[in-house]
């Protein structure tokens, strides 16, 4: 099998790429989709659609986790695959917005099978190659993001954008297709057999403890509310005063955190090794604070650039950091149902950002999402300072 590896970690990082640019695909542009396609005109429409979308994957994230513990991997995700591209078809046949609405929620249902693929890469790969798979997670993740927001301006311009719908649907079952065949003969049971006699994966770790669960899942929380606490007004923010660019302008400021983790690949290739995981994340978490006060508190658009590189830089390498450290506490029987159950808790940010985001806008000003970051990434930094004192204090108590 492990000279087959790369292809194999191709076609699922296929999965990856696709399932970020069918997510980010309409993101940006809901408001004029659901105008133009089934004449909602009311903008907290866009605001209610997310947040079911959102919920739909905090609730069924970590019911596949568990079904990942009695199943093969490999086969919960031919099912997801299928009943994605199902649903996606569907999709493309609604003819109203509460019906585009169910077939989202049964899709959402379906793909979150696609949350088991990342650990699943890391499984495969061994943990020698952890660092260089995090790195290469990153830039597929953010180069569907750029992609996905050049082809969604695209799809909302066409005079029936429904149709597309069809064609995401032939791609999903395409992908089917590819996992099926390199993952022929790949059993991750009898991986996880053969590792627990040989490694000790019966005894007890660290991040196996639910204890550990809740407190990295809180880091994690925080990380993705407050990184995605300045997304929803960043464009309105940088276009009105004092900055008051374009809107192209506007679109390529948005883009350059997206750019930035894709450069940081051979960093995070090369820097991240177990042992440096805590130092680089705190130096990481610390310059995202930085930088998210800086591009709050700018009236200079050559400062707001630069902030905006640093922060899409280590934007990135903290995340993947945060990721490894999960990785590298869990063992393979725990990997699927830890990463999906965390990623519940990265959903409750997601869910909770645009609230928070639209609540300080219409309270005090464009300005203020960027301090609440800032200030929700200081709490985050504490919260991160526990999980090496928590980690120690169990292998004191296992030790006696």
């Amino acid at each position: 099998m492990k000279h087959r590896l790369p292809l194999i970690s191709g076609a699922l990082f296929l999965c990856v790429f696709l399932s970020i640019f069918n997510e980010v695909l309409l993101s940006p542009f809901y408001p004029q989709f659901f105008r133009k396609v089934f004449g909602v005109t009311d903008l907290a429409y866009t605001g209610y659609y997310i947040f079911v979308c959102r919920l739909t994957v905090v609730l069924s994230a970590p019911v596949w986790g568990v079904l990942s513990r009695r199943f093969e991997v490999k086969h919960l995700l031919y099912v997801g695959q299928f009943g994605t591209a199902v649903m996606t078809a569907l999709m493309g046949t609604s003819t109203s917005a509460e019906q585009f609405l169910v077939y989202t929620i049964l899709l959402l249902l379906c793909k979150s099978t696609y949350l088991l693929v990342y650990p699943l890469i890391i499984q495969l790969g061994g943990k020698e190659k952890q660092a260089a798979i995090a790195g290469t997670y990153q830039a597929v993740f953010h180069g569907a993001i750029i992609i996905a927001t050049i082809v969604g301006a695209f799809m909302v311009n066409i005079d029936t954008p429904l149709v597309l719908f069809y064609v995401i649907a032939a791609a999903d079952l395409l992908q089917l297709g590819i996992c099926a065949y390199m993952l022929r003969g790949v059993s991750t049971q009898r991986q996880e057999q053969t590792e627990g006699q040989g490694e000790d994966f019966d005894q007890p770790v660290e991040a196996n403890q639910m204890g550990y669960i809740i407190t990295i899942g809180i880091v994690i929380l925080t990380f993705q509310l407050a990184n995605n606490l300045v997304r929803p007004y960043f464009t309105e923010y940088v276009t009105a005063e004092p900055l008051s660019v374009n809107l192209l302008t506007s679109s390529l400021l948005f883009l350059i955190p997206s750019v930035m983790a894709i450069a940081a690949l051979p960093y995070i290739r090369r820097a991240c090794r177990p042992e440096r995981l805590n130092t680089i994340y705190l130096a990481g978490i610390s310059l995202l604070i930085i930088s998210l006060g800086v591009q709050g508190l700018s009236f200079s658009l050559p400062v707001l650039i630069l902030a905006r590189i640093v922060y899409g830089f280590f934007l990135a390498v903290t995340q993947a950091a945060i990721e490894l450290q999960l990785f590298n506490k869990s063992t393979a029987k725990h990997l699927h149902f830890n990463y999906s159950l965390t990623t519940s808790f990265a959903n409750i940010g997601h869910l909770g950002a645009p609230l928070l985001a639209s609540w300080l806008v219409n309270t005090y000003n464009l300005a203020t999402p960027f301090i609440a970051a800032t200030i929700i990434c200081c709490l985050n930094l504490l919260f991160f300072r526990y999980l090496p004192n928590a980690e120690s204090r169990r292998q004191k108590a296992e030790s006696v």
